[in-house]
């Protein structure tokens, strides 16, 4: 016997298809069948209108209502259109408003209520159906247009103005066929009425606010082959888009790119400091396709991304599971990632971003940040922002000045990278010197193996910690990095000797250790913390790490980094404050390479 939210999800299923026949009898100018539709769409909302009374069940009690009330009054609309004698307005409404919102609404129910929160139902659901119930399904979609650009806006019309004049300005509308997708999510100031004022066809109302579900409803009306993702608090520049698809457009494994802006995490930014003032002159003069300049990132922030939608279709848009707004992103990225598709970040292209203008408050009010992180936990079983998420800037900056001493083609050894952030990153710089290296894997937790997709050559898993010197690739590397802390790793000499075994002329070893007289360390003795994630931790003395590390005749540099929160005496002659130490090891002779096991 169903309940009644399998037969809710029944009745909404019944009113896609009662919109679909809707739209084709408004174009036929049956107007006693449209009659009739209206009727039994009306009948079938006031039926639904009490499936959800329980309040406590978050967050399914808001979007289940307020979209009922978003698509009530667009029902509304289309009547009150077709009674003034607004057919064509009319059938866009239904098109491009009612048959997306009714769509995801059933989504919506489908999942909360008869998915979630049993995790065997989630993972099949994730598996067989999610990419399916989000797939754009325009079968003429890049025909008329090749990009769509859409635009989502929650109040702050003044930066939607700003944004609107300088899209408009620096985009060729003409020559790449866009079209402009406007979605007004509930504010609660003057942007509908601007939005009227624009004469722009696609323009979505959502009474109500509903948070994530903005973007699979914008994602449902592109007819583009590409779609461009547009935070309504950003500045577009000259040749934004130019740039943007020649990057796209150069590799068939790319899904998404993004240029570099300001006021962004993920280092997506610039050196050069930008103004909404002085953006467009110093972007005229920068902006010039560079594809030495494109870097392979683990995950992007898109404030303004250009996205591949046959790609896209493979895996599925945003997901309404992280339904405070934050994380969706991560939560594509690692998708994109472990699908086997690049994301590239283009610093070849500035534009401007202000900075968290609409959610900023949501994130200090409601912790949305903090609870985004929890779910993307929950659902894949892994830090968003672990190991290799991004890439180290203080690895990043000691390795710069070795690059040029590396041959035009090189290897990149990655052990136990994590998501791969600094592996992608040395590859990235060697890259800016028109160099290029392949990346070779060895990890011993085989769940990153897929974290890499087409930039690795091949992958190496160790079945156990303890063993994984014995598993290092019989090759010689450029440059190899220990992405875990050494102290991780119980037989740690015996895995720097097969890494320098295994390292070309002028190659280099890179690993941080932690300092065993830092605070933290002190700390964690006294309340008995001394497990660093899943791995018990070895103290290691430098001095004897430094002096095995000399006997193999290798050329040192040592860096250090402090703790977050230093003591607040520093005695002279003690390390507390120092939280790790960065070791980069040269190997400037050649070492007999027998010993190897």
């Amino acid at each position: 016997m169903e309940n009644k939210y399998q037969a809710a999800v029944k009745l909404q299923d019944l009113l896609i298809s009662n919109s679909h026949a809707f739209h084709e009898a408004l174009q036929l100018q049956k107007m006693k069948t449209c009659q009739e539709l209206i009727n039994d769409i009306t009948a079938a909302l006031s039926a639904l209108a009490h499936v959800v009374e329980n309040q406590d069940i978050q967050p399914c009690f808001d979007s289940f209502h307020a979209m009922l009330h978003n698509i009530t009054w667009t029902v509304d609309k289309i009547i009150d259109q077709i009674n003034d004698n607004q057919d064509e307005k009319a059938l866009d409404l239904i098109e491009f408003q009612l048959i997306p919102f009714m769509t995801e609404w059933r989504e919506d129910t489908y999942f909360w209520f008869l998915i979630y929160p049993d995790r065997e139902k989630m993972n099949i659901y994730y598996e067989t159906e999610f990419a399916r119930n989000h797939k754009n399904n325009y079968e003429n979609r890049g025909e008329k247009y090749l990009v769509s650009i859409f635009i989502p806006v929650y109040n702050k019309l003044e930066y939607t103005k700003k944004c609107l004049d300088s899209l408009y300005r620096y985009t060729d509308f003409e020559k790449y066929q866009c079209e402009l997708i406007l979605l007004n999510d509930g504010s609660t100031d003057e942007t509908d009425i601007y939005f009227e004022s624009l004469g722009i066809r696609k323009v979505l109302t959502l009474k109500e606010n509903v948070k994530t579900m903005i973007f699979s409803l914008m994602y449902r009306v592109c007819q583009g082959k590409y779609a461009v993702f547009v935070n309504n608090d950003t500045i577009l520049t000259s040749h934004w888009l130019d740039n943007l698809l020649a990057c796209i457009k150069s590799d068939e494994t790319i899904i998404s790119v993004v240029p570099s802006t300001p006021n962004t995490s993920n280092l997506q930014s610039m050196t050069v400091r930008l103004t909404p003032e002085n953006v467009q002159e110093e972007a005229k003069n920068h902006n010039k396709t560079n594809p030495l300049l494109w870097e392979e990132r683990s995950r992007l922030m898109p404030v303004i991304a250009l996205y591949d939608i046959n790609k896209v279709n493979t895996i599925g848009f945003a997901d309404r599971y992280f339904y405070t707004m934050e994380f969706w992103d991560d939560d594509f990225s690692f998708r994109a990632r472990r699908a086997g598709y690049k994301q590239i970040l283009c610093r070849d292209t500035w534009c401007y971003h202000f900075g968290s203008v609409s959610g900023g408050e949501d994130q200090v009010k409601h912790r949305t940040l903090e609870n985004g992180r929890e779910l993307f936990l929950r659902k894949h079983g892994v830090d968003a922002w672990g190991e290799g998420f991004c890439y180290d800037p203080y690895l990043g900056g000691h390795l710069e000045s070795t690059m040029v001493y590396q041959p035009a083609e090189g290897k990149i050894l990655g052990i136990d990278t994590g998501f791969g952030g600094d592996v992608r990153h040395i590859k990235n710089m060697l890259k800016r010197h028109e160099k290029y290296a392949e990346i070779s894997l060895l990890l011993s937790d085989s769940s990153f193996e897929n974290d890499f997709g087409p930039c690795k050559k091949s992958v190496f898993v160790s079945p156990s910690i303890f063993k994984i010197h014995n598993y290092v690739p019989q090759e010689n590397f450029n440059y190899i990095y220990i992405g875990k802390d050494l102290s991780v790793y119980p037989c740690y000499e015996d895995l720097l000797t097969s890494c320098v075994n295994h390292l070309r002329e002028n190659g280099i070893l890179a690993f941080y250790i932690r300092n065993p007289y830092s605070i933290t360390i002190k700390n964690e003795i006294l309340e008995e913390k001394l497990l660093n994630d899943k791995d018990l931790i070895t103290l290691i003395n430098m001095n004897k790490v430094i002096t095995f590390l000399q006997r193999m005749d290798l050329q040192l540099q040592l860096g250090a980094l402090g703790t977050t929160e230093p003591p607040h005496v520093l005695r002279r002659d003690y390390t507390e404050h120092i939280e790790r130490y960065l070791i980069l090891c040269t190997k400037k002779t050649a070492i007999n390479e027998d010993s190897h096991g």
